[in-house]
């Protein structure tokens, strides 16, 4: 779990791809000035939540979700990423 500028972690689940994974929040934390992140994180996890197209898949359907499973594995992705590539996802 991420709250910037934190990442928050179980010592058994601390490894470079999850790190990776929060470190690509806190970036999408930065580029929406961290309380928009917050609210638009709540919206779109509303909103999935009342159109559901998967059962319980609100989650996974969340734009800054969806771009940090996709690179959470490319440790290189922060330093080519461009701004709000999250938006692509949506």
């Amino acid at each position: 779990m991420t709250i910037f500028p934190f990442i928050f972690m179980r010592k058994d689940s601390v490894n470079p791809v999850v790190i990776n994974h929060e470190s690509i929040h806190i970036r999408q934390q930065l580029e929406t000035l961290i309380i928009g992140f917050y609210l638009m994180y709540l919206l779109f996890w509303i909103w999935n939540t009342i159109t559901p197209i998967i059962p319980g898949g609100s989650y996974y359907r969340i734009p800054f979700e969806k771009e940090a499973y996709s690179n959470e594995n490319n440790q290189n992705y922060l330093k080519t990423r461009k701004p709000f590539a999250w938006f692509k996802y949506i």
